[in-house]
C-alpha cells in the first residue's frame, strides 16, 4: 500500500510558523513589557496634564469673582462654588487615581510626610460615585435650562473622568495581555 500525502496549499506565503527558543521567548516578552511600559508612561504624563489644566481651569474660576451682572447671572448656577470646590476634589481624585507616588513626592516637598506603608490610592473614590458627583453640576444646568456653554463647562470634570478611566482600563488592558502571553511560553528543546 502506497501512503498517500495530501497537498497542502499555502494561502499566505509570509506565513512563518517559527518555533523560538526560551532565550528568544524572553527577549520578544522583554521588549514588549518594556514598550509597554513605556506606552503606560507617556500615557499616564498626557493625561496628567490633561487633569492639571483642567483643575487650573476650576481654581481660575473659583478665585475670580462671579459678575451681578443679570445677563451673566441667568446663566450662573445656583452655588458655582461649592459646584467648584467639588470639581477640584474629584480632579485630586484622578491625579491620585493616576499616580500616588508622584502625589506623595509633592507632599513631601510641602513637608507633609505620610506613613510608608499609606497606600494613597486606598482613599480615592470609585469610577460610580465619581461619575455620580461630576454630573451633578451639568444636571442641575439641564434642569435648570442652561446654555450648552454653561452645561459643557459643568461636564468638564465628568469628561476628564471618563478620559482617566478609559486610560486606566488601557494601561490594565495591556498589562493583561502581556500576563497572557507569558502564560503562553512553552517549551522548545532543540529549537
Amino acid at each position: 500500500m502506497h501512503r498517500r500525502i495530501p497537498f497542502k496549499f499555502n494561502e499566505d506565503p509570509q506565513d512563518d510558523a517559527t518555533i523560538l527558543d526560551d532565550q528568544e521567548q524572553q527577549e520578544v516578552l522583554d521588549t514588549l513589557r518594556k514598550d509597554n511600559i513605556n506606552s503606560n508612561k507617556q500615557l499616564i504624563r498626557l493625561t496628567q496634564c490633561l487633569v492639571t489644566l483642567s483643575t487650573i481651569l476650576f481654581l481660575v474660576y473659583f478665585v475670580s469673582p462671579i459678575r451681578s451682572q443679570d445677563s451673566i447671572n441667568s446663566e450662573i448656577i445656583p452655588l458655582p462654588r461649592p459646584f467648584t470646590l467639588l470639581s477640584l476634589i474629584l480632579h485630586a481624585n484622578l491625579l491620585l487615581l493616576l499616580d500616588s507616588n508622584s502625589i506623595r513626592n509633592i507632599l513631601l516637598r510641602f513637608r507633609i510626610e505620610l506613613n510608608s506603608n499609606t497606600d494613597l490610592g486606598l482613599y480615592t473614590l470609585g469610577p460610580t460615585l465619581s461619575y455620580s458627583l461630576a454630573l451633578v453640576a451639568p444636571t442641575v444646568c439641564i434642569f435648570l435650562r442652561r446654555s450648552w456653554l454653561t452645561i459643557s463647562w459643568w461636564s468638564i470634570t465628568a469628561v476628564v473622568t471618563y478620559t482617566v478611566q478609559t486610560v486606566l482600563e488601557s494601561i490594565a488592558s495591556g498589562n493583561e495581555r502581556i500576563s497572557s502571553l507569558e502564560a503562553m511560553r512553552y517549551v522548545a528543546p532543540g529549537a
